[in-house]
């Protein structure tokens, strides 16, 4: 980067002149005599400074490529016209006049150099005195004594007054400690007296003001245009560092709370912007710079920052313009975003709400949940964890998390032992909790490590009587933890519908159970049977009826609840002796039935039969006593398209029959019976094929 020397108008308008006098050809020639890049639109930034040398080499090859010795003194003429900012020209045409101007040239001065003093010996009516010496180190020129004196002729132009006349009475290029100009301009008279009551003034502040206007109308419409913060703030950078003309520029903002400091500058090296940006951004008014904060009523957002060795009275109020527009830009950016994040949110929480009316179990559930969450909170991954019947809380369902962490978060269980965590989370279920790195908090602490997190924003999915689980949104980067506390609300909704849509299946599947579940063995009762059977006659299959032995005499004798013991321990044998896929389940009282699909033929029917008959070889203990249990079954084969009453009572009627000959056994007291008591009887129904 080149020191800061020489004004970007200065060399705008030694560019803007060699184009009109020689086209872009000779632009092309004097970047390249003057050592310079073939980027023209570099030297046409006003904004930007230069060495001094460059300043010089710029003028010297522009004399040689046009062939004009004067063309430092020809460019100083038009420079207040094309090449100085609106800004400035205000500023100068509030001086009143040529005199007043010529008592504050150092100000003006400092906006074309900053290794040059300029000040004003004497000033009387039409007449001055000014005095012009570079810093020690810079080798006086013709060029810049040239453009020096160029400038001075100008000064009355501002007020649009003749050019003045300057006599170049001493110069350091031939030997003199200081360069001496004798500035002589035109004192109004008659034909001047307009500008005396004012009309030609006014006329020249005026258009001043109107060409700052323009240039805040520009910046205005680009900002109405922006979509983005950070459009915005490179919008008001480039818009206040032209206004201000400084040497250097600098914007420092956060747009919101969970985005990083943005960062506009022109004229400093990165190593200036970090010494600025590392510390925090108040306190920064110095000698040389002004500031202004970027503030509304609502945000504190940060600070411009115009550097320059003198600025004009005009320029802080300028500066601060430009900081409140950039601050209201910022606000309804900020409500727009808003806005649309919750209508987002809206629409998200609209289609959960949606999505969950059509899950049907858990696991449906917590995966609508965790995308919801996902989407509401902007986050990089969401899981959802559920409660468990043994008490453990798992991750169900998770979105966004990379491959290599699959195994971790299917072997993830936590329970209430391991930390006290769980319990306060679902006792305040509408409360989002947050956390970062900075955590005390030893469960949080190594979930963090373990997952490789920043942050997370967890709330609990839970109703005042019953608790479900939770909805973890982890976030990357130094400001996530911003970015979820900004959503945090709007998860806890989706929470509370998943907590809600739970428990609607859990009340669906307490009344499927009252309506279809035995209440006292557990298993199917008739209805679900019946259902089961109108089903399984589409194919192939076998029933097999079961009816207890002697049940009513163990009621009679060890009571109702021995008899209630004796129906539990039957149902779970048989639930353990049959195949995965058969149901079994209770008719009424002591009868039991196994429907079986895909059973063809006696012999399969046989080994189901046999598997079933072996789950009465053992007795029952209740309470002291060891009673035998004894059952008649009775079974039927069917193919598709049997009506299922028939089948049904095909195998009541085998089972009646198994009943009637286990009957004459007992009769006839054949001692080969009573020693196999526990030895069932089967009739298989006559009518089913072999």
């Amino acid at each position: 980067m080149e020191p800061r020397e020489t004004s970007g108008v200065t060399v705008h308008a030694i560019v803007r002149h060699v184009r009109e006098q020689g086209g872009e050809q000779a632009v092309r020639r004097v970047l390249e005599l003057a050592g310079g890049s073939r980027d023209t639109d570099a030297y046409l930034d006003k904004r930007r400074w230069w060495s001094y040398d460059t300043k010089i080499s710029l003028f010297t090859a522009a004399a040689h490529v046009l062939g004009d010795d004067r063309v430092a003194l020809r460019i100083a003429e038009a420079v207040l016209e094309h090449s100085v900012g609106t800004a400035d020209r205000l500023a100068l045409s509030l001086a009143g006049g040529p005199a007043r101007l010529l008592r504050m040239v150092a100000k003006a001065g400092a906006k074309f150099s900053s290794v040059a003093d300029l000040r004003t010996l004497r000033v009387t009516s039409g007449r001055a005195s000014v005095e012009y010496r570079l810093h020690d180190g810079y080798p006086p020129n013709r060029f810049d004594c040239d453009y020096t004196r160029g400038l001075l002729i100008q000064s009355p132009v501002v007020f649009d007054l003749p050019p003045a006349a300057v006599n170049h009475t001493s110069c350091q290029v031939r030997g003199a400690a200081t360069c001496r100009y004798e500035v002589k301009w035109q004192q109004p008279r008659a034909r001047w007296l307009p500008w005396l009551r004012g009309t030609r003034r006014d006329g020249a502040l005026e258009t001043a003001m109107l060409g700052q206007l323009e240039q805040l109308q520009n910046t205005v419409a680009a900002l109405v245009a922006a979509r983005d913060p950070a459009l915005a703030l490179a919008t008001v950078a480039d818009g206040a560092g032209y206004a201000v003309n400084a040497h250097a520029f600098l914007l420092m903002a956060r747009p919101s709370a969970d985005e990083p400091i943005q960062v506009h500058s022109f004229g400093l090296s990165e190593a200036e912007v970090a010494s600025y940006t590392r510390g925090p951004v108040t306190g920064l008014r110095a000698t040389g710079q002004l500031t202004a904060r970027i503030a509304s009523a609502q945000h504190d957002y940060g600070h411009l920052i115009a550097f320059g060795d003198n600025f004009f009275d005009s320029d802080p109020k300028l500066l601060d313009a430009y900081a409140n527009l950039a601050a209201v830009t910022l606000d309804t950016l900020s409500a727009v975003t808003t806005a649309a994040a919750r209508q987002r949110t809206a629409e998200n929480l609209l289609a959960l709400s949606s999505a969950l009316t059509r899950a049907q179990s858990r696991e449906e559930v917590a995966d609508v949940t965790v995308k919801a969450a996902h989407a509401i909170m902007s986050a990089e991954r969401a899981s959802v964890l559920l409660l468990d019947n043994d008490g453990a809380m798992r991750i169900t369902a998770h979105v966004g998390w990379p491959p290599e962490f699959a195994d971790r978060l299917n072997a993830f269980t936590v329970t209430s032992a391991d930390t006290d965590y769980l319990t306060r989370i679902l006792e305040q279920p509408e409360v989002p909790q947050l956390h970062d790195r900075s955590t005390e908090d030893p469960f949080i602490r190594a979930v963090l490590d373990m997952f490789e997190l920043d942050s997370m924003v967890i709330v609990g999915i839970a109703l005042p009587h019953r608790r479900y689980g939770m909805i973890v949104a982890s976030f990357d980067g130094p400001h996530g933890l911003a970015r979820g506390q900004r959503f945090a609300v709007d998860i806890a909704g989706a929470a509370n519908q998943a907590a809600t849509v739970l428990h609607g299946l859990e009340l669906l599947e307490q009344t499927w159970r009252q309506a279809h579940r035995d209440p006292l063995t557990g298993i199917p009762n008739r209805r679900a049977f019946m259902t089961a059977l109108e089903e399984a006659v589409t194919g192939d299959g076998a029933l097999l009826f079961i009816d207890l032995d002697g049940f009513k005499s163990v009621n009679d004798t060890l009571g109702h609840a021995a008899g209630d013991r004796l129906l539990t321990v039957v149902a779970e044998r048989l639930s353990a002796s049959i195949r995965g896929g058969d149901l079994l389940a209770r008719l009424a009282g002591d009868e039991f039935v196994v429907l079986a699909k895909d059973v063809r033929g006696a012999a399969e029917l046989t080994l189901l039969t046999d598997r079933v008959m072996a789950a009465f070889r053992e007795p029952v203990l209740l309470g002291d006593t060891s009673t035998p249990v004894r059952a008649s079954i009775g079974t039927a084969l069917f193919t598709a398209g049997q009506d299922c009453e028939d089948v049904l009572h095909r195998a009541d009627s085998a089972m009646y029959e198994a009943k009637r000959k286990s009957s004459l056994r007992r009769s006839r007291s054949d001692p080969a019976h009573l020693n196999a008591s526990t030895e069932n009887l089967t009739t298989r129904d006559p009518g089913a094929p072999a």
